[in-house]
C-alpha cells in the first residue's frame, strides 16, 4: 500500500511541475519581444487608429499678444490683405475712425486693429473696437472716389494715445486664422491724440479773444479785467452793447474753435453744416439790418450832421475808450425792457452750447432743427420790426437844429455889424450889447436842442460846446 500510494503521489507531482513549465512557457515573449514592451494589437478592420485632439481656434479671438505683436505682424510669411485707404492726414485717437479697406466686404469675417507707435508695447483693439460694414454712398471716401462701394469700412476706436503727440506709428489691421494672424494690412500714420488737440483748441480760441479785445482799444482800461469784457467788444458806434454783435462774435469763437479742432485731429479742414451757416447768416444778417433800422430812425441831415460834426457834439469816429456799455443794454430797447431781444439771447445760448457738444464730433453734419432755427429767426425780425415801428423824434430834433443853426447865423451877423463889418477875433469880442439880444436867443435855442439831442442819442454834450461859433 504505501509503494503505491508513494507511487500516485510523484504522479501527480510530475503533473503539476509540467503544467508550470507550460505555463510558463506560454506567458514568455514571443519573437525575441520583452514583456516590458509588449506587441500592439492589431486595429480593427475598417477603423483608423485614435489621435490626439487638436486645439480648436476661434477667429472671433485675437491671435497676438504684446510680447509677439512686431513679430507675428511683420512676418512675411502671412499673407498680405487689402491697401488700407485714409481720407486724413493724421490718424485721430481717443475715438473713433473710419478707415478703408480695399477688399470685399465679407459678413463673416473678424478683424482685429494694433498700432504700433514705437513703445514696449503696442496697442491691441479688441474685437469689440473693430467694427466693419460695407462702403456707402454717404461714406467720405466713396464721395471723394478714394475706393469703391463693393469694399469694406472698418471702425476703429482707439484709447487717447497721449504718448505720441503727432508721431509718426504703424497702423495695423488683419484677421486670425488657426491662432495665427491670417491676413496683415499696414500702413504708415502719424497720431493725433485728443488730449492735446483739444488743449490747442482752446488756446486758439482764447488767442482770437485776446487778439480782438486788444485790437479795438487804444489805451488800457481802469481794471485789468476790462480787456476781457464781452460787452464793451460788442459795443456799438453810441458806446451801448449790441446783441447783434455779440452773437457774431460768440458764433464765430465757436466755429473756429471746432474748425481748428478738426483739423489738428485730422490734417484736413473740415466742412460746415448748412445750419451752422445758416446760424451765422441769421447772426450776421440781423445785426446788419438792426444797425441799418437805427440809422434809418436817427438819420440827421447832411447839413445838420455837418453842423454837429463841427461842433464837436457828434463825434467823428467812434471812441473805444469812451465805452459805456452794460449786461442790461443787451435786454433793453430805448431804456425799456425787451422781450424780443432777450428771446433771442436764451436761445441762443442753448445753440451755442449744442454747437460746442455736438460739434466736436462732426462739424459738417452738424444738424439744428429747423423749429429752433426758426425762433431765433423770427426773434431777430421781430427786434428789428419793432426798431423800424418804434417812433422816434428824430425830424423833430432836424428841425431844431436847423433852427439852432438860423440862430447862429443871425448872432454873426450881429457881431459883425456890430463890429463895422469885421467879423471879431473871438466870441467875448462879438458879445456886445448890439448882438446880446441875438446871442440870448441863441444859448436859450441851444440849451433847448442839446437836451433833445442827448435824449434821443445818448451823446451828452459838454456846457463849453454851446457857445456859438464864429
Amino acid at each position: 500500500m504505501r509503494s503505491r500510494w508513494t507511487l500516485s503521489s510523484g504522479v501527480f507531482l510530475f503533473v503539476v511541475l509540467f503544467g508550470l513549465g507550460a505555463f510558463a512557457q506560454g506567458a514568455a515573449p514571443q519573437n525575441g519581444q520583452t514583456a516590458a514592451n509588449p506587441a500592439p494589437t492589431e486595429a480593427a478592420p475598417g477603423k483608423q487608429p485614435v489621435q490626439p485632439a487638436k486645439k480648436k481656434y476661434d477667429p472671433r479671438d485675437v491671435c497676438i499678444t504684446e510680447e509677439d505683436a512686431s513679430s507675428e505682424l511683420l512676418n512675411k510669411r502671412r499673407q498680405i490683405g487689402g491697401r488700407i485707404i485714409m481720407d486724413t492726414f493724421l490718424l485721430p485717437t481717443g475715438g473713433t475712425v473710419d478707415v478703408g479697406l480695399d477688399e470685399p466686404f465679407a459678413e463673416g469675417d473678424y478683424y482685429f486693429g494694433a498700432l504700433d507707435i514705437g513703445t514696449a508695447s503696442p496697442v491691441i483693439l479688441d474685437r469689440t473696437d473693430v467694427r466693419i460694414r460695407q462702403a456707402a454712398d454717404t461714406d467720405t471716401l466713396i464721395k471723394k472716389g478714394l475706393m469703391r462701394k463693393d469694399r469694406t469700412i472698418v471702425n476703429l476706436r482707439f484709447p487717447d494715445v497721449i504718448d505720441a503727440p503727432w508721431k509718426q506709428a504703424q497702423l495695423y489691421i488683419f484677421t486670425c486664422q488657426g491662432g495665427s494672424p491670417f491676413k496683415v494690412s499696414e500702413t504708415t500714420v502719424r497720431v493725433s491724440p485728443a488730449i492735446y488737440s483739444s488743449g490747442l483748441a482752446w488756446l486758439s480760441v482764447i488767442l482770437g479773444y485776446l487778439i480782438a479785445a486788444f485790437a479795438f482799444r487804444t489805451s488800457c482800461p481802469p481794471r485789468w479785467y476790462g480787456y476781457l469784457d464781452p460787452i464793451a467788444m460788442s459795443a456799438g458806434a453810441d458806446g451801448r452793447a449790441s446783441l447783434g454783435k455779440l452773437q457774431i462774435v460768440m458764433f464765430s469763437l465757436i466755429v473756429f474753435g471746432l474748425i481748428t479742432y478738426f483739423l489738428l485731429r485730422t490734417g484736413v479742414l473740415t466742412d460746415i453744416s448748412s445750419t451752422v451757416l445758416l446760424l451765422l447768416g441769421i447772426a450776421g444778417v440781423g445785426s446788419t439790418v438792426a444797425k441799418g433800422a437805427d440809422n434809418s430812425r436817427t438819420t440827421l441831415s447832411p447839413e445838420n450832421k455837418a453842423w454837429l460834426l463841427r461842433k464837436q457834439w457828434l463825434s467823428s469816429t467812434f471812441n473805444p475808450n469812451n465805452i459805456d456799455a452794460h449786461w442790461r443794454d443787451l435786454f433793453t430797447t430805448d431804456g425799456e425792457f425787451d422781450v424780443y431781444r432777450y428771446q433771442s439771447f436764451i436761445f441762443s445760448l442753448v445753440v451755442a452750447g449744442a454747437l460746442i457738444i455736438g460739434g466736436v464730433t462732426q462739424l459738417s453734419s452738424f444738424e439744428i432743427p429747423q423749429t429752433l432755427l426758426g425762433i431765433l429767426g423770427l426773434s431777430q425780425v421781430v427786434y428789428i420790426g419793432g426798431k423800424l415801428v418804434t417812433p422816434t423824434s428824430m425830424a423833430d430834433l432836424n428841425k431844431s437844429i436847423d433852427d439852432l443853426r438860423q440862430a447862429e447865423k443871425k448872432f454873426r451877423a450881429s457881431a459883425i455889424t456890430a463890429n463895422n463889418g469885421i467879423l471879431p477875433a473871438n466870441l467875448q469880442l462879438a458879445v456886445v450889447p448890439a448882438s446880446q439880444t441875438a446871442y440870448d436867443d441863441y444859448m436859450s435855442l441851444a440849451t433847448d436842442v442839446a437836451t433833445l439831442y442827448t435824449t434821443q442819442t445818448n451823446i451828452p454834450v459838454a456846457p463849453d460846446k454851446l457857445q456859438p461859433t464864429l
